[in-house]
């Protein structure tokens, strides 16, 4: 059951999930833990070692980017990060550690940064739990081992937990998704001190299917589960210490908390399969070898075929092959990300006021981009290779003022000043810059009775572009100023602003909570770093608005029905290119409902989420498929404790995406393709050209898993 918040809520976008929430619900992969925020949606468009895609209020948030996370005060998205701005992993999270969650959505937080414009999660791990060891087996591969215990240690209780897990999931290519999980943490509380320090230790190792397109499915040359190239996958790890302290006393509440985290990514992706053959960059741009060794193992794409035979003698150019090199990239990320936040919170009279301070310093010391085949570089396949310090500065205070019985006023402001200093593979790319940005926030809260509460929010906020597209100048491909597009290359401010306005009502009684919220976005221009080709590209101002609307409602004892509603709509301010003004991928609307019991002997629940239809494209003529999923739980509860827990996830076997995109790609077998009519017949197995550009148009997707049974069998020690 939702809490009432009537009384300290500060929106109606705003709450709490606890321990009974997450246990009412099947979680597919950990970061579904976040699903019960309400109008958040989970999926994934490659292997499941990889961040989630996040979509929320309008925003197809690729894998963090405007949506802010903490797991215990550690700062879970990445700036400046090989695969995308933001990238936010928490698959080093076990569902059975949380204590409980808070959520935010909207720019209206002082005490909010970096990423959090369309929303922030905060994520809180318990201090004990009770010796326990869960067993899972399912289809497809599955198979986890949980054991935890909290004993007492000295004053306070050391919590250890481990997790063995792996999963290949319904791929023709399995994901062979490998990962051990550790947590150690040891925690004393008192009545007026409370103090942990936390130990994490992660690595995963996995296979991508990545997305796949649809005319090779249509064709029946490659299954619905299929892999256009099987090579692709990767590894990645995050070691984590960190420390919190808090500290009442007669005048207020003190709170530190620190950390510092080892962590890397090498990551291994083909979305485009040859329309960028490789060999292009690594033979015309980049290899000084001669011919007969640099086409030893891989041949040009025809789009080169021209810059091919006036690079090599002529007695070297090859007879028509059949086999080229491909897209794939190569992106490593390894880092050393540390910091602290001190807030200091005093009550004087009506008002609580929070001040704050805090630094993130973020050592990339390997941030690659590199060609590569079967996950093998090139000889001379880098396209970027740099290292980036950044670092955000901030300070914030937020006042609550309770003017009366029933009307709160909150007022806050948050300076941040971010620093860049980017060393790169090309010298005309280094650099550093430095930006500073004030942000106001302010919230009106009135409460006509204890059961209901009316909401007025406004604030600004930002997000962070990636450091390397502060202080381009040369494209990593052309290492010309103009990109293979021929737009030349620019560089942009290290801040992006963005201000939102919302106006919202929650109602609480015993048995209901409802709330329901009307809120607006604006973001000055939404610039995205591909992490395929090293390039920060533009995107124009623009807006965002919808409507959400959640309701919890116990009509029973051990009965519980909810439902969540979320639209929005998406536009670009300007149409400089006569594009359109749709913004792609954004979500339009989401509902998700169920119904769930907890008896003496059993509990249950039954899931339903709708993931509505996307824009695809500017124009608004490309528009993915909607989709729908149902998933059920039952956790029979025996003897002495132990449980028996049984996941089916997609009931019905619907046959649904986890993503769809729209863009160009190019195989072998589109030589044949009527759209590539006129092309040139001797290079059949490359991608071809006629002048205008090659690849193409189509979508592209990755399915949602098939039907999946787990289960679970958990026994106290």
């Amino acid at each position: 059951m939702a809490s009432n918040l009537v009384g300290n809520a500060t929106a109606a976008s705003a709450g709490t999930i606890d321990q009974d929430q997450i246990a009412a619900r099947p979680v597919l992969r950990p970061g579904e833990v976040l699903e019960d925020i309400p109008g958040l949606v989970i999926s994934q468009h490659s292997g499941e070692g990889k961040a989630n895609q996040y979509y929320l209020r309008g925003f197809q948030l690729d894998h963090g980017t405007d949506l802010a996370g903490t797991i215990d005060g550690v700062p879970v998205n990445m700036p400046t990060h090989a695969h995308g701005q933001g990238y936010s992993d928490i698959n080093w999270l076990m569902p059975e550690l949380v204590s409980f969650v808070t959520y935010k959505k909207g720019p209206y937080y002082a005490d909010e940064g970096d990423f959090s414009t369309a929303g922030s999660y905060d994520l809180y791990i318990r201090d004990t739990i009770g010796p326990t060891a869960s067993f899972g087996l399912g289809t497809d591969g599955y198979d986890r081992l949980f054991v935890a215990a909290s004993p007492q240690v000295g004053a306070g209780n050391l919590l250890y937990a481990v997790e063995a897990y792996h999963d290949d999931g319904p791929f023709v290519n399995p994901d062979d998704y490998k990962k051990i999980n550790g947590v150690l943490r040891w925690s004393e509380s008192t009545a007026t001190t409370e103090f942990n320090v936390t130990a994490w230790a992660y690595r995963g190792d996995f296979n991508s299917t990545d997305q796949i397109p649809q005319r090779l499915v249509d064709a029946g040359l490659l299954s619905r589960f299929g892999a256009v190239d099987p090579s692709d996958g990767g590894r990645t790890y995050r070691y984590v210490l960190s420390t919190e302290y808090t500290h009442q006393d007669p005048n207020g509440t003190t709170s530190f908390n620190a950390y510092g985290e080892s962590y890397g990514l090498d990551l291994f992706s083909n979305f485009t399969y040859n329309q960028f053959d490789a060999s292009d960059y690594y033979n015309v741009h980049y290899n000084p070898l001669t011919c007969s060794t640099a086409f030893s193992t891989c041949a040009p794409s025809a789009q080169h075929v021209n810059s091919y035979v006036s690079y090599c003698p002529a007695n070297n150019t090859p007879a028509p092959f059949t086999y080229s090199c491909g897209d794939q990239r190569e992106q490593e990320d390894q880092r050393f990300v540390s910091g602290f936040t001190l807030k200091r919170d005093i009550i004087a009279g009506r008002a609580a006021t929070e001040f704050g301070a805090g630094l993130r310093n973020d050592n990339i010391y390997v941030l690659g981009l590199f060609l590569t085949q079967d996950q093998v570089r090139f000889a001379n396949g880098t396209l970027s290779n740099d290292r980036v310090v950044e670092r955000d500065n901030y300070l914030y205070a937020d006042t609550v003022y309770r003017a009366g019985n029933k009307l709160r006023l909150t007022g806050g402001l948050r300076f941040d000043y971010l620093t860049d200093d980017v060393s790169s593979f090309i010298p005309q790319n280094s650099g550093a810059t430095g930006e500073g940005m004030l942000n106001p926030k302010f919230t009106a809260a009135y409460a006509p009775s204890p059961h209901q509460e009316v909401y007025a929010n406004f604030g600004d906020s930002f997000h962070s572009n990636d450091a390397r597209g502060t202080t381009q100048t040369v494209d990593p491909q052309t290492r010309t100023t103009v990109d293979p597009t021929d737009t030349p290359v620019q560089n942009y401010s290290p801040l992006v602003r963005a201000w939102g306005e919302e106006v919202g009502y929650r109602y609480s009684v015993p048995h209901d909570t409802a709330t329901i919220a009307f809120w607006k976005l604006n973001i000055a221009s939404e610039l995205v770093f591909d992490g395929d080709h090293g390039v920060t590209t533009p995107n124009g101002p623009t807006v965002r608005k919808g409507i959400e609307l959640t309701n919890f409602w116990t009509p029973l004892p051990g009965w519980t029905v909810f439902t969540d509603v979320a639209t929005s709509t998406a536009r670009f301010l300007t149409n400089p290119d006569n594009l359109g003004t749709f913004v792609p991928e954004s979500l339009n609307v989401v509902t998700s409902a169920g119904i769930s019991t907890d008896r003496r002997g059993y509990s249950a629940s039954l899931d339903l989420r709708y993931f509505g239809p996307r824009v695809l494209d500017q124009a608004g003529d490309a528009v993915s498929t909607p989709s729908s999923v149902l998933d059920f739980q039952y956790v029979a509860k025996l003897r002495a404790g132990s449980k028996l827990k049984l996941d089916v996830f997609n009931v019905l076997n619907s046959v649904s995406d986890d993503v769809e995109y729209d863009y160009q790609s190019w195989l072998p077998s589109d030589a044949a393709n009527p759209a590539t009519a006129g092309l040139n017949p001797a290079y059949p197995n490359a991608c071809q050209t006629n002048g205008t550009g090659c690849g193409v148009n189509d979508y592209h997707f990755h399915p949602s898993d098939s039907r999946q049974v787990r289960l679970t069998y958990s026994v106290p020690l």
